[in-house]
């Protein structure tokens, strides 16, 4: 559950209040409906942003080797589908491999 909490927190842009500490969170009406699809999505199996970001290199490399990761991809790809910060981070990943990629292709020698 901790996870999701912080993830929330992550979400909402705050950080984890110091003991004592009332919290007042003011929410407009996208960051409601935004929080509501964040909630309706979740999955108990939820994959923290951290457990993505330590597997986001082998799956890279699965689906540019058009391999099989496992059963973890379920739960990757719906992680990734939910979460814009992962997301960016696999579109970068994807991007600066295809770049080293096609420098070392045969053709730019």
């Amino acid at each position: 559950m901790t996870s999701r909490i912080e993830k929330l927190r992550e979400m909402m842009g705050q950080s984890r209040p110091s003991p004592g500490d009332s919290v007042f969170v003011p929410l407009d009406d996208e960051s409601v409906a935004r929080l509501m699809r964040f909630l309706c999505e979740m999955r108990d199996d939820e994959l923290t942003c951290e457990e993505v970001y330590e597997r986001l290199d082998e799956y890279v490399d699965c689906l540019m080797a058009r391999k099989e990761i496992g059963a973890i991809r379920p739960m990757l790809e719906h992680h990734l589908g939910i979460c814009p910060d992962c997301r960016d981070e696999l579109t970068a990943l994807e991007h600066a491999l295809r770049s080293v990629a096609a420098r070392n292709s045969p053709d730019n020698a």
